[in-house]
């Protein structure tokens, strides 16, 4: 493939940086021309380079793949490294297992599964779920702890579950992508990331670009200059700016930045709550390669007992609430609005063939719950056509204890009480292993902000629009965008609280380089534009100066993880003589972990096998009592038991094995003397 590098001169004038001067004519269409031929933009402006990130301590999947292979071959009695399938470019996505060989098989044994950087710009996930492995290995011989979870159970960890998109932020330019580089037409056009974004100042970064307009909906936020806030018709306030993501439009349809590269995210992917026709959430449930290759892996491993994740989703920081739902997604509003101005790209699907620019489209309204206003239009339901059972969207009751308790104990030794930026876990994979799989899991950014004492969280606008009857407001014209780019609300006054201040503030007490002030600019359609706003890498991950402390901690929270696996034990047997050859066999089974033996979400899905309770003698042999084979769905922890008893027919002497049997929390076995 060729690629053409259109480089725009930089003059500086007044503050202003002269992108290039706004093109009408026949220069304009040959501009356009040639950036729809070349099929990828690439805007180059000398004077502002940003290193790549593995100059910052994050770590390229070779590096990556170089740390694991070292690790294994450093301790090769502890750790074994296999690839579980490989992404869609061809990198393997690489298993870590780590456990001591012993005679029970490490397959045999509870084990908890670390996975992270589903999302590819969380690059801590992976740093954090190394610096554990490292850690675990290495304490070993002198951390009993350590050595009593590795002798008895297995950690399986896999450090970057999207090697292809993490691999995007070590290039020179950031662009806050999530997904896994796949191909896709996420403006229904008939290309392939055709419309991405464009680094018109030269920073390196994607951030916002704000245009003035008589029309807009927004003004600066007066608490903040370098922040925006919906303004309120109700208080008098006048909105003056536009908002959309840095970039121009260059397949002219009306959107900037509507098709960019960036592909599936992956975390977004998974079966449980999944978004469907959300073009970042893939063709279907688990349609990647790295889903997949997860999935198949995690459904051949039925003894994982426990699952970990790094993500942008958090249920650990924040428990689930005394009803079991998970904390609300805290999105930068700064972002999302710019976001917004593309939604509904998908729905128009077409390359424009009439006037082209941002105003000079039909007003016409897409309903976001029909199709297009009009002749033509469906009409809205009236009601629901058939009965239907909705899937189990919060934790079940009898589970919350447990999250809470794990919660607290995390915040504990983590010393993490505010959460940064997250999402709602739609699709997430650790959704998927407590609803599904059945098993309790975790997911974490495995970091927080720290914020001044005197902080508190204002209220603003949220990243979506309110309309009435809530919801998101997604209502687009043809062109993506009402009169000066932006959703027309009705009614809308959301007072919903935003973290662009507390983000900010955060960066500010910490010196962290994460905002780009805002500059002007010179735009091909918008004339004058100022573009800034939180840098890409700084909202998804620390800095890197505290990774140490933060991989020691979650090593102390993933051990303290592995001290809670249910522990099947057969207790207090006991053997009567009847006499005429028959006994009176009796025995109690105990759960001496602390987790019940299967959470009762996992027994409601049956996601979990019932543990099994046989004794070993032919089924004649047992006049009455308990059956040969037994089964309880569930037992809970901290030395709960249940008991059974036999009447068997047997010889003096006679020897009988006991078992128990359970796909979580182990085995044992008890060999009884008739007598």
């Amino acid at each position: 493939m060729s690629y053409i590098y259109l480089t725009k001169p930089k003059l500086k004038k007044e503050g202003t940086v002269m992108i290039t001067p706004r093109k009408t004519g026949f220069n304009h269409l040959v501009f356009k021309f040639l950036v729809v031929i070349s099929g990828i933009l690439i805007c180059i402006i000398p004077g502002k380079s940003q290193p790549a990130q593995a100059e910052q301590g994050y770590q390229t999947y070779d590096e990556l793949t170089h740390e694991l292979q070292v690790l294994v071959k450093a301790h090769p009695d502890l750790a074994r490294l296999e690839s579980i399938g490989t992404s869609a470019e061809g990198r393997d996505i690489w298993l870590l297992t780590l456990a001591k060989k012993g005679s029970v098989p490490t397959e045999e044994r509870p084990g908890l599964l670390i996975a992270a950087n589903f999302e590819a710009g969380h690059l801590i996930g992976s740093r954090l779920s190394m610096a554990m492995a490292e850690q675990l290995v290495r304490g070993y011989q002198e951390n009993d702890n350590i050595k009593q979870s590795l002798d008895n159970h297995v950690f399986y960890i896999i450090p970057r579950m999207n090697p292809d998109g993490a691999e995007s932020w070590f290039g020179k330019l950031l662009t806050g992508q999530k997904g896994n580089n796949r191909p896709t037409d996420a403006d229904n056009d008939g290309r392939m990331d055709e419309d991405g974004p464009e680094d018109l100042n030269g920073d390196g970064v994607i951030t916002v670009m704000r245009v003035k307009d008589p029309h807009g909906l927004f003004m600066l936020d007066p608490a903040d200059g370098r922040l925006l806030k919906r303004a309120d018709a109700a208080k008098g306030e006048t909105g003056v700016y536009s908002i959309y993501l840095e970039g121009i439009d260059n397949d002219g349809d009306g959107f900037i930045n509507e098709d960019p590269v960036g592909g599936t995210d992956l975390n977004r992917n998974f079966q449980h709550a999944y978004p469907y026709f959300k073009e970042d959430a893939g063709r279907y449930m688990v349609s990647e390669p790295e889903s997949r290759a997860l999935m198949d892996w995690v459904i051949s491993h039925r003894k994982v007992a426990m699952v970990l994740t790094f993500g942008e989703s958090d249920n650990l920081i924040v428990p689930p609430s005394s009803r079991g739902q998970l904390s609300t997604d805290r999105p930068l509003d700064l972002i999302s609005l710019a976001r917004a101005s593309v939604e509904g790209a998908s729905r128009v699907g077409m390359i424009s063939t009439g006037g082209r620019g941002f105003d000079r489209y039909s007003m016409m309204m897409m309903s976001s719950r029909g199709r297009s206003g009009g002749q033509g239009a469906t009409p809205e339901s009236t009601g629901r056509q058939r009965p239907s059972r909705e899937p189990a969207t919060t934790v079940n009751q009898g589970d919350i204890e447990y999250f809470s308790t794990i919660s607290s104990k995390y915040k504990e030794l983590t010393g993490i009480q505010t959460q940064p930026v997250l999402r709602n876990p739609e699709g997430a994979f650790f959704q998927y292993a407590y609803y599904h799989y059945g098993v309790p899991a975790f997911s974490t950014p495995g970091w927080g902000i720290t914020l001044p004492a005197d902080s508190t969280r204002r209220p603003g606008a949220r990243g979506t629009m309110a309309r009435p009857g809530g919801g998101e407001n997604t209502s687009v014209m043809p062109g993506g965008m009402a009169r000066g780019g932006q959703f027309p609300i009705e009614g809308s006054s959301s007072s919903t609280p935003g973290i662009d201040a507390q983000f900010l503030k955060y960066l500010d007490s910490k010196n962290i380089q994460g905002f780009v002030n805002w500059e002007k600019a010179t735009h091909p359609e918008f004339g004058e534009v100022e573009i800034g706003g939180f840098k890409p890498l700084e909202i998804s991950n620390p800095p890197i100066t505290e990774i140490d402390k933060l991989a020691e901690s979650h090593t102390q929270f993933a051990l303290y993880l592995s001290t809670l696996y249910a522990r099947i034990r057969i207790v207090n047997t006991e053997v009567t003589s009847l006499g005429g050859g028959l006994f009176m066999v009796r025995a109690e089974i105990a759960n001496e972990g602390f987790l019940p033996t299967a959470l009762r979400h996992g027994v409601q899905s049956r996601s979990v096998k019932p543990t099994m309770v046989q004794l070993g003698v032919a089924p004649e042999q047992i006049i009455s009592g308990s059956s040969k084979t037994n089964f309880f769905q569930t037992l809970d922890g901290s030395g709960r038991r249940v008991k059974y008893e036999w009447m068997v027919k047997g010889k003096s002497g006679e020897k009988i094995e006991l078992k128990a049997v359970s796909q979580k929390a182990g085995s044992d076995v008890k060999t009884i003397t008739l007598k």
